[in-house]
């Protein structure tokens, strides 16, 4: 099925009935964010340089009836990505866009018994494959491995793409999700073709699904696991993988279970001819609270290796190296409720995969500002 605007209509419609009909309390909440990276290339890369990327991110959220909710979310995006003068494969920065405005998620989301169903346009790794603890790192890898990321299009930051998605609690501390997305997600740079709203079988459709089990003691998170298979199935390509994903907690404060030291490790394998990377592993640690009257601060090191397939290195005009790996360590430094600085450092290990491309060492300043 094929409908861009009709939906959109549709949703507007919906919300408009929600809040006159259906929920007298009804009220509409509005977010304004913006995110800034100051990059630059220290040593080694294709060359020594630096950046400003970022965006502004004006978000709303609509409750409708009992459980459901209308949210949407517009980005602009601006600035240079740093990969240009790195050359890596994976991205150095999980906010890495084309200069562009547009509408990113827009969606229905009803709760009900702690079941969830979402539908609309919206992005895959705020609801798949993704590690609690890595999420602080700035590298893309730890928010998503790439052999899901680079390999296939994939609806995730900047380009999300249409889909349905449900999940659904087996027990208390069991979650099954699983999602079929549009499989060729819109980069058409201009905000009204931004509103595409396609989940056409023809273009490909992206399924994926996971579950995820936890473990707590009181209202303490010690462990979560998650597993999770998924495919492509488009005209142009086929691909499928797998991915395990843990946060362990290794020692909590007494005076505050929420601060202590957590750890993270993620595998990611495309088992038959993956179009890029053949498998990833990645494992972290993150302190939070590490030092004194600093309780919401983070301090975070973490290392991921992306491991080439036979069939991408076969495709290169010149000898390369197998793998691609990237450790960075960040402090996360919160100033208020509306205002963080992330210091960051990344080495960047076989960038490309080119031996005529030294190692980068690259460091990132990123100010994290939330207007209202």
């Amino acid at each position: 099925m094929k409908c861009k605007y009709l939906i959109p209509i549709f949703f507007c419609l919906i919300s408009l009935i929600g809040i006159s009909k259906l929920n007298a309390q009804s009220k509409t909440n509005i977010g304004l964010d913006l995110v800034e990276d100051f990059s630059r290339v220290i040593d080694g890369g294709i060359a020594q340089g630096e950046t400003l990327m970022g965006f502004i991110s004006l978000s709303h959220e609509t409750s409708l009836w009992s459980g459901a909710s209308l949210k949407g979310q517009h980005v602009l995006n601006h600035g240079k990505p740093l990969t240009d003068y790195v050359g890596d494969l994976q991205t150095i920065s999980n906010i890495e866009a084309p200069r562009n405005i547009y509408l990113y998620e827009f969606i229905i989301e009803q709760k009900f018994k702690g079941h969830k169903l979402i539908l609309g346009k919206s992005e895959i790794n705020a609801l798949f494959a993704y590690s609690t603890h890595g999420l602080g790192f700035i590298h893309s890898s730890f928010g998503i491995g790439p052999e899901m990321s680079v390999n296939v299009p994939l609806a995730t930051f900047p380009y999300a793409a249409m889909g349905i998605y449900t999940n659904l609690q087996i027990q208390k501390n069991l979650h099954l999700s699983a999602a079929v997305y549009d499989g060729r997600p819109n980069t058409e740079i201009g905000y009204l073709k931004s509103y595409d709203f396609s989940l056409n079988s023809k273009r490909g459709l992206f399924w994926i699904g996971e579950i995820d089990y936890q473990i707590t003691k009181g209202k303490t998170q010690l462990s979560t696991y998650k597993m999770g298979v998924w495919s492509l199935q488009g005209n142009s390509q086929r691909e499928s993988g797998i991915y395990a994903i843990i946060d362990q907690t290794l020692l909590t404060e007494k005076e505050d279970p929420t601060q202590g030291l957590h750890a993270f490790a993620q595998y990611g394998r495309v088992p038959n001819n993956a179009s890029v990377f053949s498998n990833y592993k990645g494992l972290g640690m993150v302190y939070y609270g590490a030092f004194k009257k600093r309780a919401q601060d983070q301090l975070g090191l973490a290392w991921g290796q992306g491991n080439l397939s036979d069939t991408y290195r076969n495709n290169l005009s010149r000898s390369s190296d197998r793998s691609e790996t990237v450790i960075e360590a960040y402090y996360n430094y919160v100033i208020s409720d509306q205002i963080e600085v992330q210091l960051d450092s990344q080495y960047i290990v076989n960038p490309g995969v080119d031996p005529q491309v030294k190692n980068a060492l690259v460091g990132i300043l990123r100010l994290k500002y939330k207007l209202f």
